[in-house]
C-alpha cells in the first residue's frame, strides 16, 4: 500500500488511481440525498465526436484525446447536451478532483456565511485560535481569495521541503506526520495580507477548518449537506482525510462527471445552493490584487474571488480548475455547463491548459448556438 501511495500520481498509475482514491488514502463519505436531479439523454451521441473546434479547427474526439480525458459532461440549461467516458468507464465511477474541490468549499463557505455562521470580515483565529500568530492570523475572506502570501511554494516537483511536509501531513505521499491540523499553523507569511493574490492549497485547507469549527460539524458531512443533497446528486461521493480525520478542502474532493455538471447547473439557474449575491460576487474579486499575482499568465483579463476563477471579467463565466486536467466550466447567462475529468501524465502544463479551455469554450460556444 506504501508504494501504491507512492506513485498513484504518476503517469503509470494515475488514470486507475484517480478514479480509485478510497483505495489508497483514507476517506469520508459524502452522502448523496434521497431525491436525484435528473438529466435527460444526451441530445447529440457520438457525432459530436467529429465537430470541430472553433479555435483549433481540431475534432472533439481529437481534444479530447490531446488532454487526457477521462469523462465529460456538458449540460445547457440543465438537460443534458453530450457525454463522453474513456474506454473502461462509466457515469456512475467517481474521479478526483484535485483543486475544483476548493471551488466547492467556497460555496460551502457562501451558504454558511448566508446562515451566518460566520462573517467573511471575521478573524480565522475567532474560530480557530491555534493559528494565532501563524500566516493565517488574517481574515476570513484573505483565505477564500487566496490573499496570504506564504512562505511556501505550490511546487508539485517537491522541491520545496514545505511541500512535501504538507503532503505528507494530508496523507497524500508516504512518511511520518502530526497530521494537517498540526502542519497549517506553522506556516509564515513572507509579505501582509491582501498584498498578492499567491496561490497556495494549505489556504483553502485552512479555510476548510474555519467551516468546521464556524459550523460545528465536518468538512464530508458539510459537503454532503449543503452541496450533494442540494444539487440532487445521483452517486455518494468521497473525502481524502488525515491520519487524525481532518478534511481535505484543497483537494480531496473525488465524485462522478454527472454531478460535478449538476452543481455547475444549480449556480446558472439560480437554484439557492447559494445567494445570488454570492454568485454575483464571484464575478467581482479584486483584480489589482490577481494582476499583483504570478498566475496572471493564465487569465490576464481575469480575477479570482471564494476560489473560483472568472478568466475574463467582461463575461459571466466561472471557471474551477484543478491539477491532471480537471474543469467545472460555467457559463451563467447562457446557462451552459461543461464538467471535465482527466488524467494528464503531469500535474501541470501551460500548454494543456491552455488547449483544454480554449476547448471548453468553443464547446460552450457551439452548444449555445446550436451547432454541437
Amino acid at each position: 500500500m506504501e508504494k501504491l501511495l507512492a506513485t498513484w500520481m504518476t503517469p503509470e498509475s494515475n488514470r486507475w488511481a484517480f478514479a480509485n482514491v478510497r483505495e489508497i488514502i483514507p476517506t469520508a463519505r459524502v452522502a448523496r440525498g434521497g431525491d436525484t436531479f435528473e438529466l435527460t439523454e444526451a441530445a447529440c451521441g457520438a457525432a459530436a465526436l467529429d465537430a470541430p473546434l472553433q479555435s483549433s479547427g481540431k475534432t472533439v474526439a481529437k481534444y479530447l484525446e490531446e488532454t487526457a480525458t477521462d469523462s465529460i459532461v456538458v449540460l445547457s440549461g440543465g438537460e443534458l447536451q453530450f457525454e463522453w467516458y474513456a474506454e473502461g468507464r462509466t457515469a456512475a465511477d467517481v474521479h478526483i478532483n484535485f483543486s475544483v474541490t476548493k471551488s466547492l468549499t467556497g460555496l460551502i463557505g457562501g451558504a454558511l456565511a448566508a446562515e451566518g455562521a460566520f462573517a467573511f470580515t471575521d478573524l480565522v483565529v475567532e474560530y480557530v485560535p491555534e493559528v494565532k500568530g501563524s500566516a493565517f492570523d488574517v481574515e476570513i475572506q484573505s483565505l477564500f481569495d487566496m490573499a496570504v502570501p506564504l512562505r511556501f511554494s505550490e511546487d508539485y516537483a517537491m522541491a520545496d521541503p514545505r511541500m512535501l511536509e504538507y503532503r505528507r501531513s494530508t496523507g497524500w505521499i508516504p512518511g511520518e506526520s502530526e497530521g494537517l491540523h498540526s502542519f497549517l499553523p506553522s506556516l509564515e507569511r513572507r509579505s501582509p495580507e491582501g498584498a498578492e493574490y499567491h496561490y497556495a492549497s494549505p489556504t483553502t485547507d485552512m479555510a476548510g477548518w474555519v467551516l468546521e469549527r464556524a459550523a460545528g460539524r465536518r468538512l464530508a458531512e458539510l459537503f454532503s449537506t449543503y452541496i450533494w443533497k442540494p444539487i440532487g446528486a445521483e452517486f455518494d461521493a468521497d473525502l481524502t482525510v488525515d491520519d487524525y480525520g481532518a478534511g481535505r478542502a484543497a483537494g480531496g474532493f473525488s465524485c462522478s462527471t454527472r454531478d460535478l455538471a449538476r452543481v455547475g447547473h444549480h449556480l446558472a439557474a439560480g437554484s439557492g445552493l447559494v445567494p445570488e449575491a454570492f454568485v454575483r460576487d464571484l464575478c467581482t474579486g479584486d483584480a489589482a490584487r490577481w494582476r499583483s499575482g504570478a498566475h496572471i499568465r493564465d487569465f490576464p483579463n481575469g480575477t479570482y474571488r471564494n476560489f473560483w476563477y472568472v478568466p475574463d471579467t467582461s463575461a459571466p463565466v466561472l471557471y474551477a480548475v484543478g491539477i491532471h486536467g480537471q474543469g467545472l466550466y460555467v457559463d451563467l447567462e447562457k446557462k451552459v455547463v461543461i464538467a471535465k475529468h482527466s488524467s494528464w501524465p503531469v500535474p501541470i502544463s501551460e500548454e494543456m491548459h491552455t488547449a483544454q479551455y480554449r476547448g471548453l469554450h468553443d464547446i460552450a460556444a457551439a452548444v449555445d448556438g446550436g451547432v454541437s
